[in-house]
């Protein structure tokens, strides 16, 4: 099956967990390196305690507010430290402020460009239209549901889906019309899913969604989308018009596939269904001769 690839981000979710969950430590240890260090130049001499300005400036970019409020309240230790030695606790307490100003100054606009960054981040995924994942994020994740399934043997299942006749209501109707049923049918796929299934605009009319789960869990699924798409009306020229039935073919993962044969037998199970007379669900345990071609 041909699809338009969408923009190439190789941001899946197993990277995104272990960013979540090694990131934070490794900044943390970063932050607790250079209060160290600054306990140590204090300790050398009393009259290094500016030393202390350096964690608590960077405090809020490394490891947040929480990292702010502990690296404070170590600096006030060691502030203490260095009034009983007999530097002057007004110019130690006015330095310490400071540097809190200047580190909340800094972690405000740190974490609006971080904020920002995700917004981009989670632009690059998704498809401009319809808001569902674009083909290159799905990629990725049936990449690694793919593995996933493999390594703990849980079940995995993919649908393809295909909007019957959309070229023909493209021409009759408009572009604009067309981008219209697009953007309805994703809104369809969002409200259906299941939190778990992974929805994706796959190209052009065409659209994939990945169930952690059986083929009847799938067909489930697929069911439901299928039902709201045919009772789906557009805009029209000032009116609401019917939209388009859509077709779907489903693939359950089996022992030996690899991410191309569950595709390839997801596909074959669509086109039968566009075979059979569109607005079905065919699944793939029929399909062993199914021709690999495209009915409109």
């Amino acid at each position: 099956m041909s699809a338009t690839h969408g923009e190439i981000d190789p941001l899946v979710r197993e990277t995104t967990t272990i960013t979540r969950t090694d990131r934070p430590l490794r900044r943390a240890a970063a932050l607790a390196a250079l209060v160290l260090a600054a306990a140590g130049g204090i300790g050398a001499s009393t009259a290094l305690w500016p030393l202390l300005i350096v964690p608590i400036v960077l405090a809020v970019p490394i490891a947040g507010w929480t990292g702010l409020a502990t690296v404070l309240v170590a600096s006030s230790g060691l502030g203490a430290i260095v009034v009983s030695r007999g530097a002057s606790g007004a110019q130690v307490a006015v330095g310490l402020g400071a540097a809190a100003v200047a580190s909340v100054l800094a972690g405000a606009r740190h974490m609006r460009v971080v904020r920002a960054l995700d917004r981009v981040s989670g632009a690059s995924l998704r498809d401009r239209l319809t808001g569902l994942y674009n083909y290159a994020y799905f990629s990725d994740a049936l990449a690694q549901e793919h593995s996933r399934s493999a390594r703990y043997g849980g079940p995995l299942s993919l649908v393809l889906f295909d909007i019957d006749h959309f070229k023909s209501f493209n021409d009759t109707h408009g572009h604009a019309a067309g981008n219209e049923l697009l953007a309805a049918v994703g809104r369809v796929f969002a409200k259906e899913r299941r939190s778990t299934d992974i929805v994706a605009r796959f190209g052009g009319e065409e659209f994939a969604l990945l169930v952690p789960g059986s083929a009847d869990m799938a067909v489930e699924a697929a069911e439901r989308v299928r039902r709201s798409v045919e009772r789906l009306e557009v805009p029209v020229g000032g009116y609401r018009h019917a939209g388009r039935t859509i077709s779907a073919g489903v693939a359950a993962l089996r022992p030996d596939d690899t991410p191309e044969d569950l595709l390839e037998r997801a596909d074959r199970a669509l086109y039968l269904s566009k075979g059979r007379g569109r607005n079905r669900v065919s699944v793939a345990a029929d399909t062993a001769e199914a021709p690999l071609r495209r009915a409109v």
